[in-house]
């Protein structure tokens, strides 16, 4: 009896790891799928709220990220924000998000483009992805 009962409680391991991992997975998408919402709303508590205290990234902590987007909000008129091609790679409380971007913004009648790939890491704090670096 006890061998009949391996291989199924085998089974239902492997699918608590691969259901949870995919859980985590959705909540690291939704909090980059926050960000581009709150680019597009030039929402600056909305774009915050998917930042972590303890960001860093070269000469760049929370404060002077907080200041240099909310500057790109109060200059351009206009954003546009789209990402495809995303993969997530986690380890642990650690992940890599990497994705395609186009972004437009709109100042003074004038369109620039940016297009490019972006690799944003991020971590879980207290239950919550959060984006530590890549920005």
């Amino acid at each position: 009896m006890r061998k009949s009962l391996l291989p199924l409680l085998l089974i239902i391991i492997i699918f608590s790891f691969v259901t949870c991992q995919a859980s985590e997975e959705e909540k690291i998408h939704q909090v980059l799928n926050r960000r581009g919402e709150a680019l597009q709303k030039k929402d600056l508590s909305l774009y915050l709220s998917c930042i972590s205290e303890t960001y860093q990234d070269k000469e760049e902590d929370l404060s002077r990220l907080q200041k240099r987007v909310d500057g790109y909000f109060k200059s351009f008129e206009q954003i546009e924000y789209s990402n495809w091609d995303r993969s997530i790679h986690i380890e642990g409380m650690t992940a890599r998000a990497v994705q395609q971007f186009h972004l437009e913004v709109k100042r003074g009648g004038q369109n620039k483009h940016y297009s490019g790939t972006e690799a944003l890491f991020l971590k879980k704090e207290r239950g919550e992805w959060k984006i530590v670096k890549g920005l």
